[in-house]
């Protein structure tokens, strides 16, 4: 009779249908659990394994088919240099620790799911639920800091595993291929150094961590595969020196997100643990992270002091630190070395090309550094006017200056798409922007995602743009601003499944922004996965986020529903801006009130004549009066002024009534668009 302490543990093809069935249920509750509901990937990736687990479908469980399968891979593709799969499994593992606890430490579960380390193969323990206790106990002993035994974020190994001889609990396990690249990595060392104080300065910041013991005492943890980059702090005790201890987390960020083995959270969600009073280990939780990376900014004068540290938030200890003492004009230049450092700490692989991009100088005229930085704190608060002028300022004194060039891009983009500036400039300025970024640097990942945005909305060269997307996601695969626009790029063209998956890679890199979440739903509605799209506005409101308007997008997805009622009120509380004016319209003609809608149209109207937006959207009203010839003629006009709303020619679903024209079809021609079938609505 097995121990009560000791929960068996099975492989699938010894359970009964009623223990299958209990893994099941089992399953549903893990999926929908506070810690795995916000992250789709790892629970499609969960579902996947268990669910082919049950089904005896055992050898379909190898990386390469879960590749294929799951993230779109071509079944050919080098799994040694993509890590897709491996670094969902990590994943998985981590979110199951911290679902079995956390959220489900106190209950009486029948089993538990396990995805032990080096393999795709999931694990059952069935625990006698009068024994549930006892097996608690047992777990409670396995997450002392002084008991060993957790591998790579699982929860610790039970006795049966440790003594899978005993006859007391059984162990049967399914073999399949082995994650050959995760295991070797969980099974290397960090190297243990020993670092030298640093100066009395800032001794209060680091003196606390004890360096020598370090060494001493320090037990390597399993790998670290992705990383936090705290806000820096400011050490100057001076306020408006905040904008450059920021720009240098940013800078970090960006340089870091080029390592492709490593997985680095965005800059707007760690932004916002800036003066957070929690936990280092809190905060890795909340953004699933291994290790997170803080430090500090001296600036006195022209020299500048940056020390940095690595800490291990699974056991909130220090993996290596450094400080580095800079010129003013160079202090970029250190990044790099952060970079290569913190890869080399934790054994993670650099390519000869990151390395080479990691290494490059980057002098610059102080000037015109505290002017970009100043420039990115303003576009990042979404102040793009003011941000603008930095930039240009910052250029005015150092015309090679490439990230300038490249924020500008930015900048000019975003005008565009938002309506603040009239189509053709905006784009205009962005491409040339973005072209000259290039040109200086051709390492900056945001400057090739410009010219992808430009090679659509200018051009209407969708090669092009396809192109200069994987391009940008080649030189920083972390950037969530840059799965983002390759979403945009991928729905607008009629790729649904292939959107969704690059929106979700985003949402996992920016796990707190609330304009990420916004984006997703976007994506849903686009790809007509409506009731997804809602599900994301009413999950993402339970998260203690700063949130954008959801009005737009909840009035656009239940219009598409046909819950025209619920569509005018979200409309009537997003403002009075053309694009809520044009879909407003046209709501209201399909729900039969044409005279409401008819008087939209002078509005829309004088904004066309006021800055050249809406050309598209007076297009929408007349498609919801059916009057398809007034439509297809402001659409043509639309095409002419490079609006922005033409690039969802293909697949906005107001424009469903116009398909079936023939001059429909010469539109998505002018646009380089061929037709093509739209997604079912889900």
């Amino acid at each position: 009779m097995p121990n009560a302490a000791q929960p068996a543990t099975h492989g699938a093809e010894s359970l009964t249908p009623e223990k299958i069935r209990l893994v099941r249920e089992h399953l549903e509750e893990v999926l929908a659990s506070r810690t795995i509901r916000g992250s789709k990937r790892t629970q499609d990736f969960l579902a996947l394994i268990v669910n082919r687990a049950l089904d005896g479908e055992i050898d379909s469980l190898r990386e390469r088919m879960i590749g294929a399968e799951l993230f779109h891979r071509p079944i050919s593709y080098d799994t040694g240099s993509d890590s897709v799969v491996r670094v969902r499994a990590s994943e998985a593992r981590k979110k199951l620790a911290q679902y079995y606890s956390a959220e489900a430490r106190n209950q009486e579960l029948a089993v538990r799911i396990e995805l032990p380390s080096g393999s795709y193969v999931p694990r059952f323990h069935f625990i006698d639920s009068n024994d549930a206790k006892l097996a608690s106990e047992s777990e409670d002993r396995g997450s002392d800091p002084d008991h060993s035994g957790m591998i790579e974020g699982q929860f610790p190994a039970s006795d049966v595993e440790r003594n899978a001889g005993d006859d007391r609990g059984t162990a049967v396990e399914l073999s399949t291929e082995p994650a050959s690249h995760e295991s070797s990595a969980t099974q290397r060392s960090a190297k243990l150094l020993i670092v030298v104080a640093t100066a009395l300065l800032l001794a209060a910041f680091l003196g606390s961590f004890g360096y020598e013991r370090w060494r001493a005492d320090h037990v390597p943890s399993a790998g670290i595969h992705s990383i936090a980059v705290l806000p820096f702090d400011n050490l100057s005790g001076i306020a408006n020196q905040d904008y450059f201890a920021d720009g240098l987390t940013e800078e970090l960020i960006n340089d870091l997100g080029q390592v492709s083995t490593l997985r680095i959270i965005s800059f707007t969600s760690s932004m916002s643990f800036k003066g957070s009073q929690k936990t280092l280990p809190e905060i890795a939780q909340q953004l699933s992270v291994d290790g997170v990376v803080e430090g500090g900014v001296l600036r006195d004068g022209n020299q500048v002091r940056v020390t940095v540290q690595l800490i291990d938030a699974r056991t909130d200890r220090p993996v290596w630190a450094s400080s580095y003492d800079q010129d003013i004009g160079s202090v970029f230049s250190w990044q790099g070395q952060v970079a290569q450092s913190i890869a080399e700490e934790i054994s993670t692989r650099v390519t000869p090309q990151e390395q080479a991009r990691l290494q490059r100088q980057r002098p610059v005229d102080p000037g015109a550094q505290d002017m970009y930085l100043h420039g990115l704190v303003l576009r990042n608060a979404s102040n793009c006017q003011g941000a603008i002028e930095d930039f240009k300022k910052a250029i005015a004194k150092s015309p090679e200056y490439a990230q300038a060039w490249s924020g500008l891009a930015t900048c000019y983009g975003l005008l565009g798409e938002s309506g603040q500036m009239p189509y053709d400039q905006a784009f205009t300025l962005q491409k040339s922007a973005a072209q000259k970024a290039v040109a200086l640097d051709e390492s900056l990942s945001e400057a090739h995602a410009e010219l992808g945005n430009t090679a659509m909305t200018l051009d209407r060269n969708w090669p092009e743009a396809a192109a200069e997307f994987r391009r940008a996601l080649e030189l920083n695969p972390s950037s969530a601003t840059n799965h983002e626009k390759y979403a945009f790029y991928l729905v607008r063209t009629g790729n649904p499944d292939e959107a969704i998956a690059q929106i979700e890679e985003s949402v996992e890199l920016d796990p707190v922004s609330g304009s990420t979440f916004h984006s997703e739903g976007f994506i849903y509605y686009f790809a007509r996965q409506y009731n997804h799209a809602l599900t994301v506005t009413r999950t993402v409101r339970g998260l203690n986020i700063a949130l954008p308007d959801w009005n737009f997008l909840l009035g656009a997805t239940y219009a598409a529903k046909g819950m025209y009622a619920d569509s005018i009120r979200a409309f009537q509380q997003s403002g009075n801006g053309p694009y809520t004016l044009g879909h407003l319209g046209n709501v209201y003609a399909r729900s039969g009130n044409a005279a409401e809608a008819r008087k939209i149209i002078p509005q829309l109207q004088a904004d066309v004549q006021r800055n050249g937006v809406g050309r598209y959207e007076i297009a929408l009203v007349y498609i919801g009066l059916g009057d398809k010839d007034q439509a297809f003629h402001w659409l043509n006009e639309a095409y002419r002024a490079h609006d922005v709303g033409l690039v969802y020619l293909k697949v906005d679903p107001c424009l469903d009534p116009l398909r079936s024209d023939p001059r429909f079809k010469d539109l998505l021609r002018l646009l380089g668009m061929t037709p093509a079938s739209v997604p079912q609505p889900l």
